[in-house]
């Protein structure tokens, strides 16, 4: 079923609409849902648990077990897992908000790029109890903004209610993070030695660079997911990365002496010299013919 508004999903759950940009919906009060829902706004779905995390939310042994939050973008699709357990009533909460209130938080000085709403549901974050605490308390307040009604103040509180919970959301993701670090290695560990072989072989001479989503392919993510995790773990994205071990492998080639630089260019897909020496250069700090030279390199040519 498509849900298109608001308005429409508070019908739909038996909710009442005090303000049709913004909706809290506590689900253990609603009517039951069980079909596949897509939503045309942001949803935001906090659920608390009793039993052992279902498989679908991506749970691993390394996080905390007491809670779980997932975030949609408009055109995602839920199944009912997300709201009801396999027995018993709905529970948890939905946070519903139009691309109109999520905008502004994207833009000016307090600016954020909330990536994990284009995670895939099984990259939800896994909560303990004193952050699960911190979220209802404000999506309690973002519910209590809501009975104000709708005056010349509500849109500026409930955006600001609604960036601190992506805020904290946020926080909670680097956290999760931190915990996974050991299973984050292992694809890093595995995103070098694609990309070693993507260059030293000369694949980069006629096929396009590995990107995000080639890498969530390869571990079964989702490209953000990705993305976010090398960010997390190196401090670059996956554009900078792949640049970053394309000069690595320069290094290699050029200390092996084997070929010119004009060749090591070509073999790691750069246009023209002239960008391969700027690259490597803003890079490392000198040209490949002084790294060359000061190497004490004697090359076959």
């Amino acid at each position: 079923m498509t849900v298109k508004t608001i308005t429409g999903c508070n019908r739909l759950f038996s909710a009442k609409t005090p303000n049709p940009l913004v909706s809290m919906i506590r689900l253990s009060d609603t009517t039951e849902i069980s079909q596949v829902l897509q939503f045309g706004f942001f949803t935001v779905w906090l659920r608390a648990w009793n039993t052992p995390c279902q498989p679908l939310f991506g749970h691993k042994k390394c996080d905390f077990s007491d809670g779980t939050l997932t975030f949609l973008q408009p055109g995602r699709t839920a199944t009912p897992e997300i709201w009801k357990p396999e027995t018993g009533q709905s529970e948890g909460w939905l946070l519903c908000f139009h691309d109109s209130v999520y905008n502004p938080l994207k833009t000016g000085k307090s600016s954020r790029e909330y990536s994990f709403f284009r995670y895939a549901t099984r990259e939800s974050l896994h909560l303990s109890q004193r952050e699960m605490a911190v979220l209802e308390r404000e999506m309690d307040e973002i519910g209590e903004e809501l009975h104000w009604g709708v005056d010349e103040y509500c849109y500026t509180i409930l955006a600001g209610r609604i960036r601190l919970l992506l805020d904290y959301a946020s926080r909670f993701y680097r956290r999760q993070f931190i915990l996974r670090h050991n299973e984050n290695q292992e694809m890093l560990e595995r995103t070098d030695r694609e990309l070693e072989i993507f260059f030293q072989t000369g694949k980069a001479q006629y096929e396009r660079f590995p990107s995000s989503e080639d890498f969530a392919r390869l571990f079964g993510c989702s490209p953000d997911y990705f993305n976010d995790m090398l960010k997390h773990e190196t401090g670059k994205d996956t554009e900078d990365y792949v640049k970053f071990k394309q000069i690595a492998c320069a290094e290699y080639l050029l200390k092996r002496g084997t070929e010119s630089v004009e060749e090591v260019a070509a073999r790691l897909g750069f246009p023209t010299d002239r960008e391969f020496c700027t690259l490597f250069k803003r890079l490392k700090g000198k040209t490949p013919s002084d790294f060359i030279s000061r190497a004490g390199i004697k090359h076959l040519n």
